[in-house]
Parts: structure tokens; sequence; C-alpha cells
């Protein structure tokens, strides 16, 4: 079965909405370049022009000259020696007083506030055209300075963005989440009030605090068969039961009951914050637990109840450990791999087996089975191309 990466959030990840210029005009050199940048060409970033504010201000003083000759406002050549620019280069309380310290603004909030691991996200034209999504990959280096042939060729400076597999557009999340993702700012951290919308629809599968989602696609629905999702559904519900358990400290407990006295013991409905069945095509099940580490187990519950009954059991095991430590992305990798293998390790084949000779494989071949999202991606993306 297919996996797809789950997302280890930092708990203090900040998700940031950057517009990719006016009329979103370097949308494909943030995409093409795997770059988020602001427009200021000629800015000539330093190290000491982020450490020093009114080393900053020069610079960025340095630029608006050289944006002016871009417009064509000028023919003037500008000095390119920062030196040659007053830091306070406008007359105070003044529109373009106003409008400068909110540049100064915008790249201390990118290039000095934004961490690696931040999630970045910029705007299509319109409400049905998807973000660009995706997280930051590296602090500010000069040699990350980007040549933009929009701007005359001038050198602009970057942070490097690793864009992940997601299609969201404003209409994806709920209203009071889109009403902020839109602004008339050039970059802006969302509030973070809205963080759990974003990550539902964002990533498949993540890890962020106390709290952890899961999604298992049934790619196999056929939208025809009311009782089709069923076996899945029962191994989903014994999977989340075993996990509970292993919690709990109670695994050799569970594993000593047949499938339904488990489930009966075991699940704990009060450890759920949700769980949605979405059968549209392909169909979906989403757990959201009140545990940061619940979504990794169950990945690896689900691999190992929907694994081959004729294999190697401890082969499963190292092979299952291992498929779900090589998905883990972000914080504390070490921490949930170690609490990872202690729990696959923690099977035994007289319990499993049986799990994966009935419901696993009924479950697994019914519907079609996956961690993976890739199908329901290349849906969303059919969907909006469609409009």
């Amino acid at each position: 079965m297919e996996l797809s990466p789950i997302r280890l959030l930092r708990d203090d990840v900040a998700v940031w909405l950057i517009y990719a210029g006016s009329n979103r005009r370097f949308l494909d050199d943030f995409s093409n370049n795997n770059r988020v940048f602001l427009n200021i060409p000629g800015f000539d970033a330093t190290p000491a022009a982020f450490r020093d504010d009114v080393l900053m201000r020069r610079h960025l003083a340095m630029s608006d000259a050289v944006n002016e000759l871009i417009r064509g406002h000028t023919t003037a050549h500008p000095s390119r020696n920062p030196l040659d620019y007053l830091p306070n280069p406008h007359a105070g309380n003044t529109p373009s007083a106003r409008q400068f310290a909110a540049e100064i603004g915008n790249i201390t909030r990118l290039f000095k506030m934004a961490k690696i691991g931040d999630i970045v996200m910029s705007p299509g034209h319109g409400q049905f055209d998807p973000f660009l999504i995706g997280e930051i990959s590296s602090n500010w280096s000069k040699s990350d300075d980007l040549v933009v042939p929009q701007l005359e060729n001038e050198i602009v400076p970057t942070r490097r963005v690793r864009w992940i597999n997601a299609v969201a557009t404003r209409r994806d999340f709920a209203p009071r989440t889109a009403r902020r993702l839109i602004n008339r700012h050039a970059i802006t951290m969302i509030d973070r009030r809205f963080y759990q919308d974003i990550f539902d629809n964002v990533y498949p599968s993540y890890s962020w605090r106390e709290r952890s989602k899961l999604d298992l696609f049934g790619n196999g629905y056929a939208g025809k068969d009311p009782l089709q999702p069923y076996e899945a559904a029962k191994l989903l519900k014994y999977v989340m039961a075993a996990v509970f358990s292993y919690e709990d400290g109670e695994f050799d407990a569970f594993q000593a009951l047949d499938i339904d006295a488990a489930i009966l013991q075991f699940y704990d409905e009060s450890r759920v914050a949700e769980l949605a069945q979405n059968f549209n095509s392909p169909g979906k099940f989403t757990v959201t637990a009140k545990s940061g580490l619940a979504a990794i187990l169950l990945a690896g519950g689900i691999l190992m109840a929907t694994g081959d009954p004729n294999a190697n059991f401890a082969q499963q095991r190292a092979h299952v450990s291992a498929q779900v430590a090589g998905a883990l992305q972000g914080a504390n990798e070490a921490e949930a791999k170690t609490e990872l293998d202690n729990f696959i390790n923690s099977f035994n084949s007289a319990a499993w087996s049986p799990v994966q000779s009935s419901l696993g494989k009924s479950a697994k071949n019914t519907l079609d089975l996956t961690l993976d999202n890739s199908a329901e991606v290349q849906r969303h993306k059919d969907e909006l191309n469609a409009k």
C-alpha cells in the first residue's frame, strides 16, 4: 500500500500568505524556481542588510530607485551603493512613508521572521485557482538570489520553498478561513485560529501539537453499494482501538481479544476529534485524533492489518516501520520513529495474521485502500480544469 508524506509540524509553525506580485505576475517564477520573493529588484541583500535596520532601509531605498527605472518613471540609472541613500527617504506620515514602512515590514517577515518548515500559500488569480502551497526549506542565503526577467533581469533575494502535492482553492476552506486568505499585503502571517482548517485541507496526514490527522482513501469506491465501505470502516475502527490500547499500555490485552471484542473494549470515542467519511470518487475516511502521534501509529497499524498473511511477519514489521518512518517529514522525527518502532514491534502474528487474512484483505480489496492521496489530488485538478 502506498503512503503519502506524514507532516510533523512544529508547535510554533507559522502560515504565511504571500502574493506573487501585482496581478500574480511572479507566480510562474515562484513555481518554476522553488522560491518566493518580494518585488525589491536591486536590493542587493547581505547579512548586514538584514541585521541592521538602518542599512536595510538604505537597501530598500536603493531598490525603490531601481524600480523607478524599471517602471519607466525615470531614465537616470541610480547608484548601486546603498550608503548613497537616506534610511528615511520620505516625509513622515505621508502615503510614501507608510508604503516604505510597509515594505520594511514585508522584508522583515519574509527574511527574518519566517522559519524553516513554515508554510507559504501564494494565491492564484481567482477563487477557483489553486494556491501554490509549500514549506520554507532553508534560511536566507546569498546564493539563492534570483534573476527575474520581468524585472529587467534584476536580482532579488529569495527564500527557498519545497512545493507540496496539494490542490486547494479559497472555496475549499471554511468561509471564516477563506476570508483571511485574501488581503492587500505582500506577505502576512495568518492567525493561528485558522491553522487546523488549513492543515486539514493541505495535508493528507499530519501531526501538530496534541492533534493528528490521517486520510485513508478508497480509490475503488463505485458509489453503488451502500455497504461497500463497511469492512474498511470496521478495519479502521479496529486499528484505532489498537492505537488507543497501545497508548494506554494495554496492547497485550487488546491483542488477546478477537476483532469485535477488541473494538468493544478499547475503542474510545472521546479520543477522536473527528471521524468523517466522504465517499465521492475516490472515497475517503478522515480521522482526526486528540493525540499528536495517533495518526503515525494508525498509518503503521493499517499497513500491518492489510499486509500479506502468508508473508514473514517479522519482515513485515520491519518493512512497515521503515515505510512509515520514511514518510515522516518535519519536527521531532527521531521521537516519532522511536514510538512507531515500539508500536509495530509489539504486534504479534497470532493476533494480526487472522486480521490480515480476513478483515484486512477483504477491506483492502473491496475499496482498493491506500494511504496515498495522488488520486484525490488529480480528481481535484480535473474538477478545477473543467470549470
